[in-house]
């Protein structure tokens, strides 16, 4: 107990080296100030002018530098687009990753004789973005849900931020020797995204970009990281942008047919492997409401699923009538929230159960 005191101490004192040594200097010029102001033969009012002046700028610096110490080692709050730096903080504390490089417990290559394994497929949805406890997951409810009614399951989550359907299926073909008798694959809009070709990278690099003076600034300091984000507009910029990317991309008839294509492919050979398939489709939750923009492409996606065989469930027929920011795991994050994963648990239960009879 005493090293790990010890050890956190260290740290603390090396991270925030450049505020203590502000602050102790600061007081102590702060002190000389004082004395000689007292000790001068100015009249009273504007020595307490000058001694309000200074306190002021005290206390600033005290005040900014509290701040600065709340956003380092206290606030907790995750960040979709991975803008800012606090998300650094929330990426250590809560994401560990296992010895086949994903975040869940580790993975047996050997498979239990009457035990029925399940793979979860899917960005960064399945990964648990914004999720501090990997047992709030739908793949971690669904897996104790399955357990709770008696079923001998293993559900294993492979789900990789960032990845589009090209990307999933290497994850599949990657881990296919886990022997799984069942392929959850949770889909998302922007699962249409080429790796080679996104649209959406673009957005994202250019919508990170700051001034020499802001990059310089937030480099140093996680406070004016955080209200630099928080009071610009680019950051909504950035989320309205990636969505109208990618819907358009599916009014790209070359790239929807490939698409298409692809995911035909990828459940014919799962077919052929006898693995069972469910598909999930989660909707933008940020954008959640009556005017919700993508509900062609889920009808259209939903019969693309249908039409190769796939037993398919759209959370969006339970979440239209919702608030989209009742919705996300926070402020910075427009990721589905601890409910929205209890929901996908609860429907995916109502398919799987029959597959394990």
């Amino acid at each position: 107990m005493i090293f790990n005191l010890w050890a956190h101490l260290s740290y603390f004192l090396r991270d925030f080296f450049p505020y203590l040594t502000l602050i102790l200097i600061s007081c102590l010029i702060a002190l000389v100030a004082f004395y000689k102001i007292f000790r001068s033969n100015i009249s009273e009012s504007k020595k307490k002018i000058s001694l309000s002046i200074i306190f002021i700028i005290l206390i600033s610096i005290l005040t900014y530098s509290l701040f600065e110490a709340y956003f380092r080692y206290f606030y907790d709050q995750s960040d979709g687009l991975g803008f800012l730096k606090v998300n650094q903080k929330w990426q250590a504390r809560h994401v560990v990753y296992n010895s086949y490089f994903f975040r869940d417990r580790d993975f047996n290559p050997i498979k239990k004789e009457e035990t029925t394994r399940i793979g979860v497929l899917g960005d960064s949805i399945t990964f648990g973005g914004g999720i501090e406890n990997i047992e709030d997951r739908f793949s971690n409810i669904l897996e104790r849900n399955l357990k709770n009614a008696g079923y001998n399951v293993e559900v294993y989550n492979l789900g990789k931020p960032g990845y589009d359907t090209e990307g999933e299926i290497q994850v599949y073909n990657s881990v296919k020797d886990l022997n799984f008798d069942i392929i959850i694959w949770e889909y998302f809009l922007n699962d249409i995204q080429s790796s080679q070709n996104s649209t959406g990278t673009p957005i994202i690099v250019n919508g990170s970009k700051k001034d020499k003076i802001a990059e310089f600034l937030s480099d140093r300091s996680y406070f004016f990281d955080f209200l630099y984000w928080r009071i610009n507009s680019k950051y909504r910029k950035v989320f309205l942008d990636l969505r109208t990317a990618d819907m358009d991309r599916y009014q790209d008839q070359q790239r929807l047919s490939q698409h298409k294509e692809e995911v035909a492919d990828f459940i014919k050979d799962l077919k052929n492997d006898n693995k069972k398939v469910i598909t999930i489709i989660f909707p933008f939750i940020y954008f959640m409401g009556p005017n919700y923009p993508a509900v062609e492409i889920h009808n259209l996606m939903d019969n693309v699923f249908r039409e190769n065989g796939v037993e398919t469930i759209d959370l969006l027929d339970d979440l239209k009538d919702k608030n989209g920011k009742d919705l996300i795991a926070g402020p910075f994050d427009s990721h589905p929230n601890e409910m929205v994963h209890k929901l996908a648990a609860d429907r995916l239960f109502e398919k799987v159960v029959p597959l394990l009879k």
